[in-house]
């Protein structure tokens, strides 16, 4: 409980290098670990929103039937993926909207 209760009292200070920031409850991390969730929204937050992401990694690891899998993949699970650098990234050149030309 100590180790918690320091959690949601500590700062941490971004770098500019810090690309994103992936927070999930308890289900994320029974399927995951914080490497392989690093290297999952990584290799797609150059082109896919991080709603689009958030929502493939939860098709992905939520279990067809928790019985086979020891109810792994079957919790309650919820994800937010904090993209820390929007404006760099190449899914916003496909959703900005262009005005029509005058022709």
């Amino acid at each position: 409980m100590l180790n918690l209760l320091l959690l949601l009292f500590d700062r941490i200070l971004l770098e500019p290098r810090d690309e994103f920031v992936i927070l999930g409850c308890d289900g994320i991390w029974d399927c995951l670990t914080n490497e392989q969730a690093v290297e999952y929204v990584r290799q797609r937050i150059e082109t896919k929103t991080p709603a689009e992401i958030g929502t493939e990694m939860l098709d992905d690891i939520i279990s067809v039937d928790p019985r086979v899998t020891q109810g792994i993949g079957g919790d309650n699970m919820t994800i937010m993926v904090v993209d820390l650098q929007p404006h760099s990234r190449q899914y916003r050149e496909s959703n900005v909207t262009h005005p029509p030309s005058e022709e």
